[in-house]
């Protein structure tokens, strides 16, 4: 490689051009200058000799360092990781300064973008499709008609069971493949120090979620008289207390990974200008709008209506139920509404209609009842205790001890609604407890019973010839 200076008259460019020519050279360099005008670019072309334009005033120094560069790559590479490693180890930098340094060093742009392509920081690149895949660092080669070189991709993973979190992209200029090595381990290096700052915030996060979760939990252990750490506390995370309080309960459909559902599930809330405060329980997580003044009671659409379509942008990530609750104000009106929430995210759960969102006010009981009759979990467990009686084809013990429940344990009752003797009634009753030992007098015992029999009786409606067996034949059932 030879290299000359701006200022090199024409004729001594186009004589140099024809001798490196002949020695053999792999290149000619030249600073910016008027010479590109003339014929020296022509006759390049001609000889076939690569004509670099360089802005480098000391053309000794530039092919002083083009030499390293060719004939000692794993020096450019050392000296590449050392600077990076000095710039990393100065402070606990976030991702743009890394990204900076590292598009400084490499001459190239870089890009760092969660799993869905979205660019967190630095340069927008235009990724080819699929190419946030697996868990290891890689290269992409440039299309045939691409001006861009090597493309390296490093993924940033901090929970190995659930994958990468983020990816670090670098989108290199054309150059030899001892650059892209280069890139390769320079990226790795700088993906290292991001995994560092990520760590250090989701630490940060979760001991801010926890402080969170034990403010709310005080909170709603003595809502009447909340005390002084209650009310800094809530200051500090921008609670407002005394306002009007519309509480949501969410709850996961199916295990997904947690660590990452509060971001995006607040990211969503916010998409739908549902602004409030979000923390986590143990049966899932609280949410919760503030208002200064009360809300009317057709409002509740207002709310439940965009919930909806926050928990559908990212059901297939994270499959949510919710229930709202009434508006309620103060911070008893705060656990009260949060509670309602809860019943309605329950109850919502157990039916078989597809509800996502429901509100505490929409939820008719005789409807989620006969959904909760219904479900197959619970039949099954209806099964296993009526299971002596219908293995014994006992079927008059089950139509009484049906009827002497719903006449509220009353012989008399019973036997009018039967046609027999409150002596019979007795005596089956007693049998029945014998069977399924159970006591009757007992109001545990008496619910379980009871509603194992409506559950067979309500929920077999739909499916009676499986459910039910025919009066006077034996039922089979299976264990399960």
């Amino acid at each position: 490689m030879i290299a000359a200076p701006g200022e090199t008259e024409l004729v001594i460019l186009d004589m140099m051009l024809s001798a490196v020519r002949t020695a053999g050279a792999v290149g000619f360099v030249v600073t910016r200058g008027p010479h590109m005008v003339g014929s020296t670019s022509r006759l390049a072309n001609k000889l076939g000799i690569p004509l670099l334009v360089a802005t480098f005033q000391d053309p000794v120094q530039l092919a002083r360092q083009l030499d390293r560069v060719i004939y000692a790559p794993e020096l450019v590479r050392a000296d590449v990781l050392s600077q990076l490693g000095r710039q990393l180890s100065r402070r606990h930098t976030e991702p743009g300064p890394v990204l900076d340094v590292l598009a400084h060093l490499l001459s190239a742009r870089v890009s760092l973008v969660c799993s869905v392509g979205t660019v967190l920081s630095g340069s927008t690149l235009e990724l080819p499709q699929g190419t946030l895949t697996g868990s290891t660092p890689y290269t992409v080669p440039p299309a045939p008609d691409s001006p861009d070189g090597d493309l390296v991709v490093v993924p940033i993973t901090l929970d190995i069971q659930s994958g990468p979190d983020l990816w670090l992209a670098v989108q290199l200029p054309p150059g030899p493949p001892t650059r892209t090595i280069t890139a390769e381990q320079a990226a790795v290096l700088a993906a290292s120090a991001i995994i560092v700052w990520a760590a250090r915030r989701r630490v940060a996060g979760e001991r801010d979620a926890r402080e969170r979760s034990d403010l709310l939990s005080m909170l709603l252990k003595k809502p009447s008289c909340p005390n002084r750490e209650v009310a800094e506390g809530g200051l500090r995370f921008g609670w407002q207390i005394h306002g009007w309080h519309t509480g949501v309960h969410l709850r996961l459909l199916r295990s997904a990974p947690k660590q990452r559902l509060p971001d995006v599930l607040d990211a969503a809330l916010v998409g739908q200008s549902l602004n409030g405060h979000l923390v986590e329980r143990t049966d899932g997580w609280a949410f919760w709008v503030t208002d200064k003044g009360e809300p009317s009671r057709q409002s509740s659409g207002d709310i439940v209506k965009p919930l909806r379509v926050a928990l559908a942008s990212i059901s297939d990530e994270f499959p949510l139920i919710a229930g709202v609750g009434r508006s309620r104000e103060g911070p008893e009106g705060l656990a009260t509404t949060l509670a309602e929430a809860r019943q309605a995210c329950l109850l919502a759960s157990t039916g078989k209609r597809g509800v996502r969102v429901a509100h505490i006010d929409e939820l008719d009981l005789q409807q989620l009842l006969a959904d909760w009759y219904s479900l197959e979990s619970f039949q099954t467990y209806a099964r296993q205790i009526l299971k002596p009686l219908y293995d014994r084809g006992e079927a008059e013990l089950i139509r009484t001890v049906e009827a002497y429940l719903e006449h509220e344990s009353s012989a008399s009752s019973t036997a009018a609604h039967l046609g027999i003797h409150r002596n019979t009634v007795a005596e089956r009753i007693a049998r029945v407890e014998n069977l399924l030992d159970v006591n009757l007098a007992l109001p545990d015992h008496r619910l379980v019973v009871q509603l194992a029999c409506r559950t067979l009786r309500f929920g077999g409606r739909r499916s009676a010839a499986r459910d039910r067996p025919a009066e006077g034949t034996r039922p089979r059932f299976t264990d399960q």
